[in-house]
């Protein structure tokens, strides 16, 4: 009782040091906005734009009212989430024959975030030519209807593209939403149905719950789109493909916990994404980013979108610490900006190792990034929050072992081959990078989990036609 006891304080003192850690984010973010606030007040600009002011308010007031005119009253709108209840029980599917694997929202919105790297690797990893289970290839939806995604296709692979055609919905097929379908939901939803009128099934893929489990990490637009999905995916699929073994146990448990609608008997599997990038044969990186690893101070590389999970001033706390002791060595942004990251951002612009033994670049492409990792001492990744961490694994196949926060899904990924410490502690970090420079701690990159993106594309496709779900929800 006492041990029960015992971890359920530690549980609560770790649940308080990443509200902490929260809401220390949330705070240097909102006094940076407040200074930029004053700055522009007091600047000419701010003048000119107080002058503006009035005008901007008009014209949004009166484009409300004019909106507000033609907005249905509260009792008329649709429900934006689905009826409470299960949904009733569908009938016994059709053996799987085909697969097809949506790419509508990577077409229409190619971000160049982790989601539409797992989609066009996936889908490279489809057409590279070897054989699957069931036939599996991509399509787009338009208009309500479903069409051959060969021009995109082509563009991945290289090859010449026949015109897309339209495609006939047959008894068996599956239909896998690999691309972020909370952005094209309702579009699909004629294709639920084509689906469902032939005996086939519908397939979620699911890239983590972080806007449920973390919603303050995320942008504001991110958390009510996201939960609408959600709860609509639940009543519409047949099944939930995670990107890791942790999003499928997390699914399973917040759908239980939470007591949330779902089709009966709901399958949920997982794959792993692959590690193996697309490189050029020609390609150079530029002057700046080899600027940037020249020398012989030992290079940290830190990859992903520049936004609060992600552990940014985490990772430059504990390089300030250890240039303070004095270690030459340096630390390389890469990411987009994302959101709730003009305070960070303007930390490591301002800073005075920027440009020095401090990097940020928010443009790399493969090549460029392939180049970095051969070139990197380590990666580290502070994220308190991941559906799977490619960063991981991309370093390994490039020989680098990564340095990162202690939750499970970058036990499950880094397995035995990463170092590992304590989540949002800049200090802990910094004497992990120490023991690491000193040799007393090492990575093994052949111990982290390796898989090719054609091996994800087998995997896929092999859930999905032989049933291999890992959980079953009543």
């Amino acid at each position: 009782m006492s041990e029960r006891r015992n971890g359920e304080r530690d549980q609560d003192r770790e649940r308080m040091r990443l509200l902490e850690f929260q809401l220390d984010h949330l705070r240097a973010e909102l006094l940076h906005l407040t200074h930029e606030r004053y700055r522009l007040i007091y600047s000419v600009s701010g003048h000119i734009y107080r002058f503006l002011r009035p005008i901007e308010a008009f014209i949004a007031d009166n484009a409300n009212a004019f909106v507000a005119r033609f907005r249905p009253p509260a009792s008329e709108a649709p429900p934006s989430t689905p009826a409470q209840g299960a949904p009733a029980a569908r009938s016994a599917p059709a053996p799987a024959r085909r697969l097809l694997v949506d790419v509508t929202g990577t077409i229409k919105r190619d971000a160049g975030t982790g989601i539409q790297r797992v989609v066009k690797e996936v889908v490279r990893g489809l057409y590279s030519g070897e054989s699957f289970d069931i036939p599996a290839f991509a399509v787009r939806c338009e208009n309500g209807r479903l069409l051959s995604a060969n021009s995109f296709v082509a563009e991945l692979v290289g090859a010449d593209a026949a015109p897309d055609s339209e495609i006939d919905i047959e008894s068996g097929d599956r239909f896998l939403m690999l691309s972020d379908s909370w952005n094209a939901f309702e579009e699909l939803a004629p294709i639920f149905a084509k689906i469902c009128r032939e005996g086939g099934e519908v397939v979620s893929c699911i890239f983590d719950l972080i806007p449920e489990l973390y919603p303050h990490a995320c942008h504001e637009v991110t958390v009510p789109r996201y939960r609408a999905w959600l709860r609509k995916a639940l009543v519409e699929s047949d099944s939930f493909l995670a990107i890791s073994k942790t999003v499928a146990d997390e699914l399973a448990d917040y759908v239980a916990a939470q007591r949330l609608p779902h089709r009966p008997g709901l399958k949920i599997g997982w794959f792993h994404c692959g590690s193996d990038l697309a490189l050029r044969a020609d390609s150079a990186p530029r002057d700046n980013i080899k600027r940037a690893v020249a020398g012989e101070a030992p290079v940290f590389l830190n990859v992903g979108t520049i936004e609060p999970r992600k552990g940014q001033r985490v990772a430059l706390r504990a390089f300030e610490q250890l240039w303070a002791h004095g270690r030459d060595i340096r630390l390389i942004f890469v990411g987009r900006r994302g959101w709730f990251e003009e305070a960070v951002v303007n930390e490591i612009v301002t800073h005075r190792e920027f440009d020095r033994r401090l990097f940020w670049f928010d443009d790399v492409d493969d090549d460029e990034l392939s180049f970095l990792y051969d070139h990197a001492a380590a990666l580290i990744f502070p994220s308190y929050a991941e559906g799977f961490g490619l960063p991981i694994v991309e370093a390994a196949r490039r020989g680098r072992p990564a340095i990162c926060s202690d939750i499970p899904v970058f036990r499950e990924v880094g397995q035995d081959g990463a170092l590992y410490f304590r989540v949002n502690d800049a200090t802990a970090l910094a004497a992990t990078i120490a023991d690491f420079l000193d040799g007393r701690r090492a990575g093994d990159p052949d111990k982290v989990l390796r898989v090719a993106w054609r091996d994800a594309a087998r995997r896929i496709v092999e859930v999905i036609a032989r049933e291999d779900w890992s959980r079953r929800l009543p």
